[in-house]
């Protein structure tokens, strides 16, 4: 007997970004359930709700406990056998798709009719949802909202951005009409600033060395996003990461634009008092996501014959720093 579907929004991942999306959903009125990695985490969400604070730390939203649907990653099978998820975001970083992918097999090899928005960072994980999930529509997203963890139950909306949802009119009909309907329409009402586009892929690309010019120089330096601009030898060292990024595109024929650059730059002048989320991760000896942004144009120049030093350097020196200091 097939599971029940209601108009629910499942959560996977109750790190900056997922309770970020989780907390403002709810509060607009959207059914939502956060699935977290461990259950002393979704104890800690269920009893004391989340609190999303603005840039000056007054609270703008507040979800209590009893608002919302909260539950370790461990029971997907179980619970889902009950009712069976119909929209999911999923909102861990890249280096923990695997071990969900892991728990919710089983489930997602059999079950139909499933949209999957996918909002990580770096490239590689679209494929890797789509092989395990193979029944699902997926929706490559990247968004620039910017969250920073303040405690288990509590973030900082460090900086509003603009969600972009790879959307195709060549998916069933029904399915992308429940999608604008629903999913669409919720995200606008909690706030968020949602495009759909055609073109996702650039998007995707165009993020990826966003992150890749901004994220390893800062996790070396240790220094704000800001700070970046500071001096000449780090510009210098920048465009370095551009230049090399824009020769592996060039060489894979990825359209990308002459105004990224100065996207980039605009980018640490308006976070640039934010850490960024490498920098963060080194901080708290966590594993980062070098491998999946950095790592990933490495192994794209490879493919095509041509070599991405820089990156391949920076690459390496916080692999590495994870490996002494964890």
């Amino acid at each position: 007997m097939e599971a029940r579907r209601y108009k629910v929004i499942d959560i996977i991942g109750a790190g900056s970004l997922g309770l970020l999306f989780a907390g403002r959903l709810s509060a607009s009125g959207a059914t939502v359930r956060l699935w977290t990695r461990t259950l002393e985490q979704a104890h800690i969400i269920a009893r004391e709700g989340i609190t999303v604070l603005d840039k000056e730390g007054q609270v703008a939203v507040h979800v209590s406990g009893d608002q919302l649907k909260v539950a370790p990653l461990a029971d997907w099978q179980r619970l889902n056998s009950q009712t069976s998820a119909r929209w999911i975001m999923f909102l861990t970083k890249q280096g923990a798709i695997e071990e969900v992918l892991e728990q919710i097999q089983p489930v997602a090899q059999t079950e139909t009719g499933t949209g999957i928005i996918c909002l990580q960072n770096g490239i590689g994980h679209i494929e890797r949802i789509r092989q395990a999930w193979p029944k699902a529509v997926v929706y490559p997203a990247v968004t620039t909202e910017g969250a920073k963890k303040q405690g288990a139950t509590s973030i900082v909306h460090a900086g509003s951005g603009v969600t972009e949802i790879g959307y195709s009119e060549e998916v069933e009909g029904e399915h992308n009409t429940d999608f604008k309907q629903y999913v669409l329409n919720r995200l606008l009402a909690a706030g968020f600033d949602v495009c759909l586009s055609k073109e996702i892929e650039k998007g995707i690309y165009r993020k990826l060395l966003i992150n890749a010019v901004i994220n390893p120089l800062t996790a070396v330096w240790r220094v704000r996003n800001g700070e970046l601009l500071s001096e000449p030898v780090r510009i210098h060292m920048m465009r370095k990461l551009y230049d090399e990024g824009i020769q592996v595109y060039e060489a894979h024929g990825i359209r990308w634009e002459s105004a990224w650059w100065d996207q980039i730059m605009d980018v640490c002048r308006a976070t640039a008092e934010n850490h960024s989320s490498m920098l963060a991760d080194v901080l708290a000896h966590s594993m980062t996501e070098v491998a999946s942004i950095n790592g990933q144009l490495v192994q794209m120049a490879r493919r095509a014959g041509i070599s991405a030093p820089t990156h391949e350097v920076l690459w390496q020196l916080i692999e590495g720093m994870r490996l002494k200091e964890g």
